[in-house]
């Protein structure tokens, strides 16, 4: 995977982390919790992770794939192909 996909992915997944912190914290707002900014943290990434790694994610990756003109699988393919050749 090429630098600028690499940068693009990150960015992507980004886009996508930051509102669902963000409106994580505003709904404990909304609701009323006054935690502990710990625990709040502790809470609004336990939720956000599993979302990205199970949805945005793999969009992203889609979306990469897309651009190329390739497969999913392509794209895996061409990423194996890269790490093998790093070790």
């Amino acid at each position: 995977m090429r630098w600028w996909d690499k940068f693009l992915m990150s960015f992507l997944i980004w886009v996508c982390v930051f509102p669902g912190v963000l409106i994580l914290t505003y709904l404990f707002r909304w609701v009323g919790l006054d935690l502990a900014l710990w625990l709040e943290i502790l809470l609004s990434t336990a939720l956000t992770v599993p979302l990205i790694t199970v949805v945005a994610a793999p969009q992203v990756e889609r979306i990469i794939a897309a651009a190329h003109e390739q497969t999913l699988a392509e794209l895996k393919m061409d990423q194996v192909r890269e790490a093998e050749e790093l070790e």
